[in-house]
């Protein structure tokens, strides 16, 4: 058992999360990993999440998507614990820091500016409405399995995207 599956006792949901994109933009995968979860024994068997985007995104993008994914994929009224790790630690940081501010703003960030992937956000921040969800952030490429997983699956979809973007068949 790592650090990471021992930081939560008791009952909760582990998500883990990744997004990929061919060109930074272009088209894109994303996936999540989701296991019920008593302390580090897996309750139920992982539930993968998978989608990709043939239109031009961005990697970001691809990771928002795979947690908003996950979240929507649960009951709107899930009781247990959700804990989200995402290796962009923009999301873990947005929503642990940021986006109570943004809101308040107008979805403008401490600069002014407008806060981009507005969209995205907001549907994350409605994907995770009602539950209890704990933010963090994991080293990507650092050997972490689940990680690993979820980079591998979030590669697949992203090519599953590419012929229609780039216009040939499959």
């Amino acid at each position: 058992m790592t650090s990471i599956e021992a930081a939560r006792e008791g009952r909760h949901i582990l998500v883990y999360t990744d997004g990929s994109c061919h060109g930074n933009p272009g088209p894109g995968g994303y996936a999540a990993v989701m296991m019920r979860m008593d302390g580090s024994d897996v309750l139920k068997k992982r539930k993968p999440i998978l989608g990709y985007v043939a239109e031009e995104t961005t990697n970001v993008k691809m990771e928002m998507m795979a947690v908003i994914a996950a979240l929507e994929a649960l009951k709107p009224d899930e009781q247990e614990p959700i804990v989200v790790y995402c290796d962009n630690d923009m999301i873990p940081k947005a929503m642990n820091e940021w986006i109570q501010g943004w809101i308040a703003n107008g979805w403008r960030k401490s600069n002014k500016e407008p806060v981009k992937n507005r969209d995205l956000w907001e549907r994350l921040v409605a994907a995770a409405e009602g539950k209890i969800v704990e933010w963090r952030w994991v080293k990507a490429h650092a050997g972490h399995p689940y990680n690993e997983e979820v980079d591998r699956l979030a590669q697949a979809q992203k090519e599953k995207a590419r012929p229609a973007y780039y216009g040939f068949a499959a």
